[in-house]
């Protein structure tokens, strides 16, 4: 009888499970001293400047009683800064370019900060003026460098996040400015707010000597006769509608004319000359003409209505100052606690074409629901679109400069830079003009050009409650219907223009 032989299976191995701890995000490298030279000097650009803009708005009756300044020469103090910043924030870039972007931010920023030095103590108009327009020609360099500073300073998402917080902190600025300017006026005066200015102005000097210098690596030749030719024509395009705009339709239209005729003339120079102060083959890029286009609605979107928006308040729900400007925290805020959610979303992987159409549209539909509700009911009714507009306005500005910017060669940014501020500085110049005008004239079809006049500068005392609130009402109502068919007008070109690169750069793929 054989027995059977029992084998025992061989035993498996059981391993003791494991917790695995997630893998740790690498850290993110930090940032040099160079790199924070660098957004220091910029970001101290927007506090300061729009520190100077609010304070400047402020001090004008002071100004004008102290100095005995009549209102030709007080309109050559708000403009002639403007001026000589439009006209010249291209050049800068260009330079900046050829002789060094931090070189040309240094100089900028010394200028500057002389100017704002020498306003405080100028014991004349005219000495205030030539003061202001220096201080302009510094503020067009640190607008063209500043942002070309930044591009070559920061890469990837470092780049991003570095627009973001220049755009959080041009929020800062407006949700602040004139509240600080007013009480810096109050305390130390206008002279002193100069002199408060031009020593915060010296940080951003001595800020410039840690920033890296970058230049193109093939300067090109400086174009004097484009660069004469850009300043002789944004002159005459920014005096023709400041004299339009003051009823001088002549001497205005003449200089309109002439406008067109010299910028022409420029652009037509610009496509035969081999080295031209503007090479247009920058917007042959077709997603870079698309950026340019929200960097700028993202700028000149905003003008008239954060300008006239107190009035309204004022006008038709008769606000105070203290609660007009409360309310328009709703517009405010979102302007610089926006911009960083929406790097911290691109940087993660969102879309930046997506969220950039999106806005304009969502600015479309604000300005639009906005005008529809300019007379119905209480004033918290339109606190939604309002808010809307700050939230679009925001991330277009985290998005729309960094975006632009990191599509430029290196050897060309200090020119896209220039580029993109003369584009925006000139349109801002012109809705704001044309958003008055059209306030005015839109309420003058209601009530009468007499009563208009009164109430787009606010002044309702001798007008009636229904006739201010049925005028006002109409000609807001209407400008901001302009204002939303040109967002919405903007949101189709970006689109448009998007789609169009990406076919563009498929066919260069195919073709290799």
């Amino acid at each position: 009888m054989t027995s059977s032989v029992q084998h025992d299976s061989p035993r498996r191995l059981v391993r003791p499970r494991v917790r695995r701890r997630p893998a740790r995000r690498a850290p993110a490298a930090r940032w040099t001293a160079r790199q924070w030279a660098a957004l220091f000097c910029v970001l101290s650009g927007y506090v300061v400047g729009s520190l100077t803009t609010s304070g400047t708005a402020i001090s004008l009756p002071r100004i004008s009683a102290e100095l005995q300044a009549g209102p030709a020469a007080m309109q050559w103090f708000v403009t002639g800064y403007l001026l000589a910043t439009t006209c010249l924030v291209l050049i800068a870039g260009a330079l900046g370019d050829r002789f060094g972007r931090r070189l040309v931010l240094r100089v900028a920023a010394s200028v500057y900060t002389a100017g704002i030095a020498l306003s405080a103590i100028a014991p004349t108009i005219l000495i205030l003026n030539a003061a202001r327009i220096s201080a302009g020609v510094g503020s067009a360099g640190l607008m063209a460098c500043g942002a070309a500073v930044l591009t070559t300073s920061f890469t990837g998402p470092d780049r991003v996040k570095a627009f973001a917080l220049c755009g959080a902190a041009g929020g800062i600025g407006m949700a602040i400015g004139p509240s600080a300017a007013g009480w810096i006026v109050d305390a130390v005066g206008w002279r002193g707010t100069f002199g408060v200015l031009a020593g915060a102005s010296v940080l951003m000097v001595v800020s410039t000597f840690f920033i890296k210098e970058s230049r193109a690596e093939k300067p090109r030749p400086f174009d004097l006769i484009g660069a004469l030719m850009l300043i002789v024509g944004l002159s005459l395009l920014l005096l023709g509608i400041s004299t339009m705009t003051s009823g001088n339709t002549v001497v205005g239209g003449g200089q309109l004319v002439g406008a067109g005729v010299v910028l022409t003339l420029f652009i037509v120079r610009a496509l035969r000359v081999s080295a031209p102060l503007l090479e247009l083959s920058l917007l042959r890029d077709r997603i870079a003409s698309a950026w340019l286009i929200s960097a700028v609605m993202a700028g000149a979107g905003m003008a008239g209505f954060a300008v006239y928006l107190p009035t309204y308040l004022l006008v038709v729900h008769e606000l105070n100052a203290a609660a007009a400007g409360t309310w328009m925290l709703a517009f405010t805020i979102p302007l610089f606690v926006v911009p960083m959610i929406v790097s911290r979303w691109v940087n993660r992987g969102g879309s930046a074409p997506k969220i950039a159409a999106s806005c304009l549209v969502l600015a479309a539909t604000a300005y639009l629901t906005f005008g529809l509700l300019a007379t119905v009911g209480e004033v918290w009714v339109a606190l939604i679109p309002t808010a809307a507009l700050g939230v679009a306005i925001g991330s277009l500005t985290a998005l729309s400069d960094a975006q632009l910017m990191s599509r430029i060669d290196h050897d060309r940014i200090g020119m896209a830079s220039g580029l993109l501020n003369t584009v925006r500085a000139g349109s801002t110049s012109i809705v704001l003009a044309l958003f008055g005008a059209g306030l005015v004239v839109a309420i003058a079809a209601r009530v009468g050009p007499r009563t208009a006049d009164s109430l787009a500068t606010g002044d309702v005392a001798a007008i009636s409650r229904s006739v201010a609130v049925d005028g006002f009402g109409h000609g807001w109502t209407l400008v901001l219907a302009g204002n939303g068919v040109v967002m919405l007008a903007a949101a189709i070109a970006f689109v448009g223009l998007v789609l169009a690169g990406r076919r563009q750069a498929g066919r260069a793929t195919a073709s290799r």
